[in-house]
This record gives C-alpha cells, sequence and structure tokens, in this order.
C-alpha cells in the first residue's frame, strides 16, 4: 500500500517567479540591444552568456506540483532538486508541528524599501520534522490585487492538512514552547514593526553616489590618478552601506517570519486545547 494515502489538495505553483521572469526580459532587451550600443569587434558569442545563464537557471528552479495526501505531504520541489534525488515526501508520522508560516516573496527580502513596510509577507505552511529541519512550503498567487497574507492555495492546502491531522487524531502542533500573555503582547508588537526606518532606507540607497564622488574628488585634489584598481575600489567601498542595508534587512526579516511563527504555532496550541 502507497503510505502516501489518498491525494487531498494539489497546488501547482508559478513555473517561473516574478523576479526570473524579470530578468530574462531585462537580459533580452539588454541582449537585442548589444549589437546597437557595441561596435561589431566588441560584440560575440560571450554577449549571449547571461541570457543563457538566466534560462539555465529558469529551467533548473521549474517546480512540481506540492502534493497533500491522508499519509503525508510532497513540497514542490525544483527541476535541480530533483536531479540530486533530494527528500521528495515527509510521512506526517515524522512531522512535529505544521502551522501558518511566514515568507517573503521573491526578491522581497532583497529590497529594504519592499520588505521594510512588510506588505509582500505570504503565508505558507511551516513544517517542522522530527529531525529538526524546518520547512516552509509556498502558496504566492500568481498576482497580487491587495496585500493579503493568505492565498487561496494557502487556504485549500490548509484545510487538507487539518483533515489529514483528523483522520490521524493528533494536532497539527504537537511540539511548541509555552508563552505568557505578555510575552505574546510583546512578540506580536515586535513583529509588526518596520523592519528599517525610512531615513535609514535613504541614506543607505543615496550615498553610494556621494561617498564614490567624495573619493574621486579626494584623488583628484590629492594629485592621484584615478585608475581601474582605485576606482573598482572607490565602488567597493561605496557600495557598503546599500549592502549593510539590505544584511540587516534580511536578519530583521528572518526574526520577524520567526516571531510570526512561534505566534502561529502558540496560537494553534491554544486552538488545539478549546
Amino acid at each position: 500500500m502507497d503510505r502516501r494515502g489518498a491525494l487531498l489538495f494539489e497546488y501547482n505553483p508559478l513555473p517561473m517567479t516574478a523576479m526570473t521572469v524579470s530578468g530574462i526580459l531585462l537580459l533580452t532587451i539588454v541582449t537585442l540591444a548589444a549589437p546597437v550600443a557595441f561596435p561589431p569587434e566588441l560584440f560575440g558569442v560571450v554577449c549571449f552568456a547571461p541570457l543563457g545563464a538566466a534560462v539555465v537557471y529558469a529551467v533548473l528552479q521549474s517546480p512540481r506540483p506540492t502534493r497533500i495526501c491522508t499519509g503525508g505531504i510532497e513540497p514542490s520541489r525544483p527541476l535541480w532538486r530533483r536531479l540530486v534525488r533530494a527528500p521528495a515526501f515527509f510521512a506526517w508520522q515524522d512531522v512535529r508541528n505544521v502551522y501558518p508560516a511566514a515568507y517573503e516573496i521573491s526578491g522581497a527580502a532583497m529590497s529594504p524599501f519592499a520588505s521594510s513596510a512588510g506588505t509582500l509577507v505570504h503565508t505558507g505552511l511551516g513544517l517542522e520534522l522530527a529531525d529538526g529541519r524546518r520547512i516552509v512550503v509556498k502558496f504566492t498567487p500568481g498576482s497580487i490585487r491587495a496585500f493579503r497574507g493568505e492565498s487561496p492555495g494557502f487556504t485549500y492546502a490548509m484545510a487538507s492538512v487539518r483533515e489529514a491531522f483528523e483522520g490521524l487524531r493528533r494536532p497539527l502542533v504537537s511540539d511548541v514552547r509555552p508563552y505568557s500573555d505578555g510575552e505574546v503582547l510583546e512578540m506580536h508588537k515586535e513583529a509588526r514593526r518596520p523592519l528599517v526606518g525610512l531615513a535609514a532606507i535613504v541614506y543607505a540607497f543615496f550615498l553610494p553616489p556621494a561617498i564614490l564622488a567624495a573619493i574621486l574628488y579626494a584623488l583628484a585634489a590629492s594629485g592621484v590618478r584615478a585608475d581601474l584598481p582605485l576606482l573598482l575600489a572607490a565602488i567597493v567601498i561605496a557600495l557598503v552601506p546599500p549592502i549593510a542595508s539590505m544584511e540587516y534587512t534580511i536578519q530583521k526579516s528572518r526574526r520577524r517570519n520567526w516571531l510570526l511563527a512561534e505566534l502561529a504555532k502558540h496560537e494553534e496550541a491554544a486552538r488545539a486545547r478549546t
């Protein structure tokens, strides 16, 4: 007998993310414009390499459907993970907790402007396995008409998981740290805070031109010729603020998603007790 059991729900993810499509379109435009922008001696096969790499990346990321069965779940996996034969199916008996888990859509965590507002956060299925691994099964909608966390895919998936666990006569969350009411309020308060203030974002992303200009002016004033190594070093220094801002935002985003996951587990455990 197949340990998967009866199929309860199947979800087909988008074949490509919005960031992948945008990257391919941008590289296509740049590649087509290259013969016009560059002299013939500089245009060659190498100019097609970035576009080819983007297409290969998109193919390797092509997903399989997410399947929720009475005996377990088969999360969507990209082609490259299927090629390396990564684990595909997780039986419910090997899953400690299932809960709504927050995640940001592709590229949002890399944008402090988008991520700081918290408007691009969606909800997926958080799986905590018996061996300690955590997996987020994503249900990103194809179009975002309004910023809402729970997509139809997630709603149907969560209902299917509840049906499967009811058949097993076990709660969705069986291992959760207890929190007091005061701790829950503080966690909610922290999760609602913007990741980065607007002033910090503006400074981080508008400082690089000023830093680069100041370095070039200082070199010219001191009589030092700005050769290629110095220019590259100046560019690297100028990029420090936005890179630091993105890294800080990503860390804060991970903290917020962890808080939301803990709150979701706490609420699910409280729901099971009532």
